[in-house]
């Protein structure tokens, strides 16, 4: 008999692994350090194993924590101040972040953050500004960070130009950006056995000059760091392209060899069916960010078409000022519910499937499928405990019908999360985080609001923001 570190016993163990969901009955997860050594039914793991620390997962589903694979956790200080309006971009959340600074965006992100890991979320691939200054809240909070600096050479006022005008670039702010980045690359990548892994962010194709994305592809691919950038995420997007290059965006990326394996593709809402063609073709994956694109644009991002080309889609959450909410259960429901809407066919986005999109096919798109995203001896013990004992998620039915799947997408709002895991170490116990106080953070986090809003009302866009205008009027 050995003795584990921590041993899982007696759960419904949804293991992600075949090709569906790999649901064991009664089940048991054994951790030693960082890894899973055992997953089997509980009476075979027990005759090998016991546990310095046992939990007992009795009418509770054990599975992969969730894999976010776009989220800007810098933004989550503006939460709610863009939202029902036109022109999200260019006339809510650029100029209200014009008011932001690196304070309150490192006390927002740590919210944005907790957020998530309390809602089963053990996994972010976070885009954020002062990735150097960021990069801690994941060190301090225990999250598997796949950080990267949001790279852009916008001036600060954009937002007062003709969306759909080319970008003046400033190189001088490409260049910062860029060496914050190489500088979070060379001090963090790989820290804690891997849990963190750096990444590079150009913002888009549009935001960047091509002599800074040469700089930044160039030094990702000499020393292996993956990309995640936004693609054909807006008309003006493509316009913009288009009046410089006079082709669209997913074409010239193509062109300029900025497509691959390496490449994590966000949105694509604009892409045509040629284009998506051209995108899977590269092999990049494509992350769906279905809950902010519907609050943000009222689109629906082609995700369905993607795969029906032979395409692999993660799912993301991307900000609080477009989403509001940070949580891989929401991002289920909705990514099933408005593919369900947009093809008017129910059989459209299984359960099973987007479960698959935000566990182990996200961990195909991060490249780190051999490490986490299923529950397998020799992965990284990447854990969470879902108590089934809540009305909605009840009853428990496992034959001949099962709805344990059914009812974790469509049911779960993440609250039912009592237990994370992540690179061996228990991060929430019993519903609390253990790594940080998170009334203060709370706490924090409004103090840098109250200053933010200082700020905010003094900025001589004001009264431009519908936002503002309607608080006025008493209807927010």
């Amino acid at each position: 008999m050995k003795t584990v570190d921590l041993l899982i016993m007696n759960g419904i163990v949804v293991t992600m692994e075949g090709t569906g969901c790999g649901i064991i009955p009664d089940g048991a997860v054994a951790i030693q350090g960082n890894d899973i050594v055992a997953v089997g039914p509980t009476a075979d793991v027990l005759k090998e194993y016991d546990g310095h620390r046992v939990f007992n997962a009795k009418n509770k589903v054990v599975m992969p924590g969730l894999i976010d694979c776009h989220a800007h956790s810098c933004d989550a200080i503006a939460r709610g101040t863009a939202q029902d309006i036109s022109g999200w971009m260019y006339k809510g959340i650029w100029p209200v972040l014009s008011c932001s600074d690196v304070e309150g965006k490192k006390i927002g992100s740590m919210v944005h953050l907790a957020e998530s890991v309390l809602g089963g979320t053990t996994t972010i691939c976070d885009m954020v500004y002062d990735s150097d200054t960021i990069v801690e809240n994941h060190v301090q909070l225990g999250v598997r960070g796949f950080v990267s600096e949001m790279i852009h050479s916008m001036p600060p006022d954009v937002y007062k130009a003709d969306e759909n005008a080319p970008i003046e670039h400033d190189a001088s702010i490409g260049n910062r950006r860029f060496q914050t980045g190489r500088k979070m690359v060379e001090q963090y990548n790989g820290y804690d056995n891997g849990r963190i892994t750096c990444m590079l962010g150009p913002q888009a194709i549009n935001m960047c000059s091509l002599e800074l994305m040469d700089e930044i592809y160039g030094y990702a691919r000499k020393n292996n760091v993956g990309i995640t950038i936004h693609v054909s995420q807006g008309d003006r997007e493509n316009v913009q392209i288009e009046r410089r290059f006079h082709k669209r965006a997913i074409p010239l990326l193509d062109e300029k060899g900025y497509l691959g394996p390496d490449v994590l593709c966000v949105h694509l809402t604009c892409a045509t069916p040629e284009e998506i063609a051209t995108v899977v073709k590269s092999g990049s994956p494509m992350v769906l960010c279905s809950t902010s694109l519907a609050i943000i644009g009222g689109e629906i991002p082609p995700a369905s078409e993607f795969l029906a080309a032979g395409g692999l889609v993660a799912l993301g959450t991307d900000q609080a000022p477009g989403n509001n909410r940070n949580n891989m259960f929401s991002e289920m429901k909705m990514s099933a519910l408005l593919n369900k809407c947009k093809h008017k066919q129910g059989t459209f986005f299984p359960a099973w499937q987007v479960l698959r999109m935000a566990t182990v096919d996200a961990a195909r798109a991060l490249r780190k499928e051999k490490e986490i995203g299923s529950l397998r001896p020799g992965k990284k013990a990447d854990v969470i405990i879902v108590d089934m004992q809540y009305p909605a998620l009840t009853p428990i039915l496992l034959s001949p019908i099962r709805n344990i799947i059914p009812n974790l997408v469509y049911s779960a709002n993440g609250s039912e999360v009592e237990t994370v895991i992540i690179n061996g170490k228990v991060v929430v116990d019993d519903h609390q985080l253990t790594t940080i106080d998170l009334k203060q953070t709370i706490a924090d986090a409004n103090a840098a609001a109250q200053r933010f809003c200082g700020r905010l009302e003094h900025f001589d866009g004001l009264d431009q923001l519908p936002l503002a205008k309607w608080t006025r009027e008493g209807l927010y």
